[in-house]
């Protein structure tokens, strides 16, 4: 039987688990990738829901930030539910269809915020329209997947004239799919 190193940070007297860390120090660093930063305990069961509803009448009309989950873009995050459809419809009641989205008319809802004030019923189409008119749209090279950058656009147009699409595509490690969208401008539309 292995004699296991004590815990590499320094202070701490717990024995090693894995990586020179105690368990403690090792769930930190594997979670936030520092062994030291404290992670923000979980919600009692029902507390998001209680917020909500204690929420669900603020008057201020600033932003009214999500204080529990965030998904990684900043958007308000619940499981089994989205808290700013939650707090739409406990302040305006249900949505006309189950298509209709909650939109932000302060153009924060990438920054969690839920202010019933700020909320209202909106078509697909409208709530991509505000997105467009607060800058918050994800298109082009704001999209996390996206392999192209908007000053490359132009010259793909160009070298298109002449070139041909497999090899403008391996240029630049897309589908030749992609570059006859460009192209086209069924994609990145908005760059000329």
């Amino acid at each position: 039987m292995s004699k296991h190193l004590p815990c590499s940070v320094d202070g701490c007297e717990r024995q090693g688990y894995a990586r020179r860390f105690c368990q403690l120090h090792y769930e930190r660093w594997k979670r936030n990738g520092d062994p030291l930063k404290l992670v923000k305990p979980l919600s009692k069961r029902g507390a998001p829901i209680e917020w909500i509803i204690e929420h669900s009448d603020h008057k201020g009309a600033e932003c009214l930030p999500w204080p529990f989950a965030k998904f990684p873009d900043g958007r308000a995050h619940m499981n089994g539910a989205k808290p700013a459809r939650l707090m739409c419809e406990l302040a305006h009641g249900k949505p006309l269809t189950q298509r209709h989205e909650a939109a932000h008319s302060c153009g924060n809802g990438h920054l969690a915020c839920v202010n019933p004030r700020h909320l209202r019923w909106a078509t697909p189409k409208e709530n991509n329209a505000d997105k467009v008119k607060h800058g918050t749209h994800l298109a082009g090279d704001r999209l996390p997947q996206a392999k192209l950058k908007g000053a490359q656009i132009p010259a793909i147009r160009e070298r298109a004239k002449t070139e041909r699409l497999a090899d403008i595509a391996a240029d630049f490690g897309v589908s030749v799919t992609c570059i006859s969208k460009l192209v086209n401008r069924q994609r990145w539309a908005h760059i000329p």
